[in-house]
């Protein structure tokens, strides 16, 4: 790919790349430093580019791990879901952002809603609320490995039934629960 081609494709994707790495990284310097290190990456791989078949994906896994690799970098913490939705009211996004991220949110919660009680209990205190294993498990007078066990299996269900019903929006929920 010459520079004029990707000048091209960074015109295209600058700003949902942006969004998804404002989503994790709401201080506007940080996101920019990141989609930086992300293009910069992209244009470093330039050449494997063209084997990629849907792009979107990939930049959301790209993205994704730049947001770890700054997070590791700062020892800044995660928030998790509130973020998303907190991001949601006061981002500007295009419309198709907006609908793939209230998509994802939408199917999260009817998943969740499936779940076993004490399942859903698990995931809903430490993705919704940001409390920690042994307070659920307090809470809910549980192990702490029984917690850590609900959560990763509400997690592997969401994974599963994402990817089976609703594979473009996937990727996107790939990047959130990471």
């Amino acid at each position: 790919m010459d520079k004029y081609l990707f000048q091209e494709f960074y015109q295209q994707h600058k700003k949902s790349v942006f969004a998804i790495v404002n989503l994790r990284l709401p201080d506007l310097e940080d996101a920019k430093d990141v989609v930086q290190e992300i293009f910069l990456e992209l244009w470093l791989k330039r050449d494997t580019l063209a084997d990629i078949r849907d792009i979107q994906p990939y930049l959301y896994v790209v993205a994704r791990n730049q947001v770890i690799s700054a997070f590791r970098r700062k020892n800044i913490q995660l928030k998790n879901e509130g973020l998303l939705l907190e991001g949601l009211n006061t981002l500007d996004y295009s419309a198709e952002e907006n609908t793939m991220a209230r998509e994802l949110h939408q199917q999260i919660n009817v998943i969740v809603e499936k779940l076993p009680e004490t399942t859903r209990q698990c995931y809903q205190l430490s993705k919704h609320e940001g409390k920690k294993n042994r307070e659920i498990a307090d809470m809910l007078n549980i192990s702490e490995k029984t917690v850590r066990n609900n959560i990763s299996e509400a997690l592997k269900r969401l994974r599963l039934t994402l990817k089976e019903s609703h594979p473009e929006i996937f990727a996107l929920f790939l990047f959130f629960i990471k």
